[in-house]
């Protein structure tokens, strides 16, 4: 068994390895809200206060904390924060397979489930960025991984563990108290003591339950110090206005956006497993349920197409809109007619998971069923806060690997190449989105570089969502700034045109400097972007009064 995980540990650092060689180099620019959480860490540096701009929602205090120290040995630079990010990547696979086997997977199942995690498009493309997703994961399994430790006489000691690692966790994104409730909630189902059989007295319930109680004290402790003691940032406000609309939205946009879509979104992904599942006796489940979700999702598609897209792989990074550009849109779109293709394969991977969790259901370890416990009470909150996108849906990913590795497979050599092949495929998708997303940020950036070589200010220059908060954001020296304080910052605060763009299309109202040539989806072929310079009204022929001369338009 040691064998077994020192393999799957060389198999998760050689795929990780492997990417770093087909990425490099990495383009030293934020990832998305990257740039949220890297100007945290460089504030908590400078200042030794921990404190985030007015405009996110998440305050991932865990995050901050795990970059300051990196930085102090790799410098607080966007490449050196996302390689502190692929480390924890790294981590998480090995203790998924260790947490996998735990479960009761067989080898080969354990490690083409670490498969799925880790190559998956948004777990690959987020791997290579400082957002919270893989830090929070990371510390979702190692909570998961000592909970299935807690057995024998160390038993006490682990459960304290696992409740502390889901304290970290709550400290990177609040879902972490979904740990604290797997737990809790696969204790009382198979009782407190291991195993299930073991009776036990009250002072036994009080010691097992301990750690978790305290942990939900620590974890609201936290919540009111942020939310209602502490200055809130004015984004979080605004969001939490929302919430009036909650009952306001028809049930069948629920059903479409809230259940059907992430479950679509799980069977696409998971499918190099759950597929495998027509090579079994429920392969009848799994054509009619199949077909039965693929002309669910035409039906609601038909009734409301204004929706989040099914599936959705917004956080791709081979898809235009995971760099938010101005000319383009910011949702997640699927191009002609692959959406059908994608929807099929993803009705059916997820009638595949269903038939699997349907065969282990009886039969789910205490552990197992902690997992799963914690991703239902996720799902579960995430439909009314419409929570709708892939890295949202990406926490769920553990708890369905889970259940593919334990529902029986044939042990044929076809079968485990299929499985194996199928989710390399998957690997190389999502590594070559990635590079397409680092390839045309270093575009982006150079761009910007040289508009700035030419002296054109660079408050005149839209260069995207990402870099414009790493560049334009305002920060006051001390507190939370206001809303006001932010006003006007392009793509962030404002939806002004400046004077030159960089964007995914043409501009009405824009002329065309130059085009810029970056990789088409997954890596292959070429796109282009747009440099654009905002046209002068008509019959103004002069710049305006006080104001300096327009700068000439850069080099081609």
């Amino acid at each position: 068994m040691r064998r077994a995980g020192w393999a799957a540990a060389a198999v998760v650092v050689g795929w990780y390895v492997f990417a770093l060689a087909i990425l490099h180099p990495l383009t030293d620019a934020p990832v998305v809200d990257s740039w949220l959480y890297d100007s945290a860490v460089r504030r908590f540096l400078r200042t030794g206060e921990i404190r985030f701009a007015g405009f996110t929602q998440a305050m991932p205090i865990a995050q901050v904390i795990y970059g300051a120290a990196w930085s102090r040995v790799s410098g607080a630079n966007s490449v050196s924060l996302e390689i502190s990010v692929v480390t924890l990547a790294v981590l998480c696979g090995v203790m998924f397979h260790a947490l996998a086997i735990k479960c009761g997977a067989s080898r080969w199942q354990a490690l083409a489930a670490t498969g799925l995690l880790i190559c998956n498009p948004c777990f690959t493309f987020l791997s290579f960025s400082f957002m919270t997703e893989i830090p929070f994961l990371t510390m979702l399994v190692a909570a998961h991984l000592a909970f299935a430790r807690a057995e024998g006489r160390r038993e006490d000691l682990w459960l304290w563990i696992a409740a502390a690692l889901a304290v970290i966790a709550f400290m990177i994104r609040p879902f972490g108290a979904m740990a604290i409730a797997g737990c809790v909630g696969a204790m009382l189902l198979y009782g407190a003591g291991w195993p299930a059989t073991r009776r036990l007295d009250r002072a036994r319930w009080i010691k097992m339950m301990a750690p978790f109680a305290v942990a939900l004290a620590v974890c609201t402790g936290l919540w009111v110090w942020l939310t209602v003691l502490g200055p809130k940032p004015w984004a979080l406000q605004i969001d939490e206005h929302h919430f009036a609309y909650i009952f306001r939205v028809p049930l069948a946009n629920y059903l479409r956006a809230g259940v059907l879509g992430p479950a679509l979104y799980l069977g696409m992904v998971l499918s190099p497993l759950a597929l495998l599942q027509l090579t079994t006796p429920r392969w009848r489940r799994v054509v009619m349920g199949g077909a039965g979700i693929f002309a669910a999702a035409l039906i609601l598609m038909w009734m409301d197409n204004r929706l989040p897209v099914t599936p959705e792989c917004s956080c791709f990074g081979g898809w235009r809109n995971a760099l938010i550009l101005r000319g383009g849109s910011s949702r997640f779109s699927w191009d002609g007619n692959w959406q059908y293709a994608f929807l099929t394969l993803a009705s059916f991977g997820a009638a595949g998971l269903i038939a699997a969790f349907a065969e282990i259901f009886r039969t789910l370890s205490r552990t197992a069923a902690a997992i799963v416990i914690a991703a239902i009470i996720y799902w579960a909150a995430t439909i009314p806060l419409w929570f709708y996108n892939d890295r949202y849906y990406l926490v769920m990913v553990p708890a369905g690997a889970i259940v593919l590795a334990l529902a029986p497979l044939p042990r044929s050599r076809m079968v485990k190449a299929a499985g194996f092949a199928m989710t390399l495929a998957m690997g190389l998708m999502s590594l070559g989105g990635t590079y397409a997303y680092q390839r045309g940020m270093a575009v982006i950036l150079a761009t910007r570089n040289e508009l700035e070589r030419e002296r054109v200010p660079r408050s005149a220059i839209d260069a995207g969502y990402a870099l414009n908060g790493e560049d334009l954001y305002r920060y006051p020296k001390h507190g939370i700034e206001t809303m006001k304080f932010e006003a006007g910052i392009p793509m962030i605060t404002s939806e002004k045109v400046d004077e030159y763009t960089i964007a995914s299309e043409p501009i009405a109202g824009t002329d065309v400097v130059r085009r810029l040539k970056w990789p088409g989806p997954f890596g292959l072929g070429h796109r282009y972007f747009y440099l654009v310079k905002k046209q002068v009204a008509a019959g103004n022929g002069s710049n305006p009064p006080n104001e300096p001369p327009a700068a000439p338009p850069p080099r081609n």
